[in-house]
């Protein structure tokens, strides 16, 4: 599993931002880390940074249609779950301190402008906003003030959050608080995309197969951020089973690229499906699942200049999948009832052990072996006949 990047590997956890008062960031960041759920955090010290969160001029109107299958660009987007695991944040906090927001109409004017270049960057992604107040217990808090703050920001009452650094009989109880409300608009807005998403999907508006497993791949993302693995596991499914009809169909690139494509792509899905069918203890599920996935492909050899990028890719398939099994069975030791498979060919005891599936990856990098050790014959035989000559 460690060829895969950690963003596929690992579960997503949400992302938030905070700017504003650097000095409490190391705080606020270390109290989120550890809450549970976990929430990591980016970190601006002041609104110079702003513009990292905004929205390429390209994907500002969200009403544009998608491009033609000639244009897709792949059948998932390079980066595009690594940039929501580390650079599109959920919620966005802005941290001020209490005397600008209660104090003189001069600094009252420079929190509703730094508010109001805030929302002007998020509205275009639909990051949701909360306030922390950093106060003392000697400020003098208004309610006039508060009920102006929260009519700038935009928000309920219960996204203004005050926070005293000072006061440690309370510090961890308003980090909390923090915490679950900035849990609580991630969860909103993982919500918000993946129905935006979704739309498209139930729409039958795409012109594409790639784009409906690309988007397949997005709700079922966007479901995991907010741990909805019933949700998520459906997606992914469906993404899976829409990619097995691009085979022998898109002609988008040449035969070989179009076919290691499609197996990355399929290997990605068979990966988060395995996974989250197994943390579910749905071990035997997730054994007959594997069958299947492994006998869908086990034949798209490709061209037989391509043959090793085949079985590399199957060997890859049984090793991977007996790690997830090696790893799930020390929390779980008891397999259960053989109940599925197919009537002709029940799951039977071994395709429950690991070892089986590191044995068969053996096996099948022989192929490799003999390929590579025929094309070294083939040129030293070459070599032999240039000396010659």
């Amino acid at each position: 599993m460690e060829e895969y990047p950690e963003e596929l590997r690992t579960p997503p956890v949400t992302l938030a931002a905070i700017v504003g008062c650097p000095e409490l960031h190391p705080l606020i960041s270390t109290h989120f880390l550890s809450a549970q759920p976990p929430i990591n955090t980016l970190a601006l010290p002041d609104l110079s940074k702003i513009y990292l969160f905004e929205r390429k001029p390209k994907d500002s109107n969200a009403e544009v249609p998608p491009p033609p299958p000639t244009v897709v660009g792949g059948i998932l987007k390079k980066d595009w779950l690594l940039k929501h695991r580390t650079k599109v944040p959920a919620v966005l906090g802005a941290v001020f301190r209490a005397e600008h927001v209660f104090g003189d109409p001069a600094q009252w004017l420079n929190v509703c402008s730094d508010l109001d270049s805030i929302k002007a960057v998020i509205r275009g992604r639909n990051i949701k906003l909360a306030v922390v107040i950093i106060h003392t217990g000697a400020d003098e808090i208004t309610e006039d003030r508060m009920i102006a703050l929260r009519k700038r920001a935009d928000v309920d009452a219960k996204y203004v959050i005050m926070l005293n650094p000072n006061d440690n009989s309370d510090l961890n109880q308003s980090l909390d608080r923090m915490a679950n409300a900035f849990y609580g608009l991630a969860t909103t807005y993982y919500r918000e995309e993946g129905r935006r998403v979704k739309q498209r999907i139930e729409k039958k508006n795409v012109n594409s197969v790639e784009l409906i497993v690309r988007y397949c791949f997005k709700v079922a993302v966007y479901a995991e951020f907010r741990s909805d693995w019933p949700e998520a596991l459906k997606f992914y499914e469906e993404g899976y089973h829409t990619l097995r009809e691009i085979v022998g169909v898109t002609t988008r690139l040449p035969a070989t690229q179009r076919l290691v494509e499609i197996k990355y792509v399929s290997e990605q899905l068979n990966f988060k499906i395995c996974t989250l069918l197994l943390h579910s203890g749905k071990v035997t599920e997730s054994v007959a699942w594997f069958r299947q996935h492994k006998n869908a492909y086990k034949r798209l050899v490709g061209t037989p200049e391509a043959i090793f990028l085949h079985w590399d890719w199957m060997s890859r398939q049984y090793l991977v999948f007996g790690e997830l099994l090696e790893t799930s069975s020390k929390t779980a030791q008891i397999f259960p009832p053989i109940t599925l498979g197919s009537a002709s060919k029940p799951l039977s005891e071994w395709e429950f052990h690991p070892a089986y599936y590191y044995q068969v990856r053996t096996s099948l990098l022989l192929p490799n072996f003999c390929y590579a050790a025929n094309m070294f014959r083939k040129e030293n035989a070459y070599t032999s006949f240039r000396l010659y000559l």
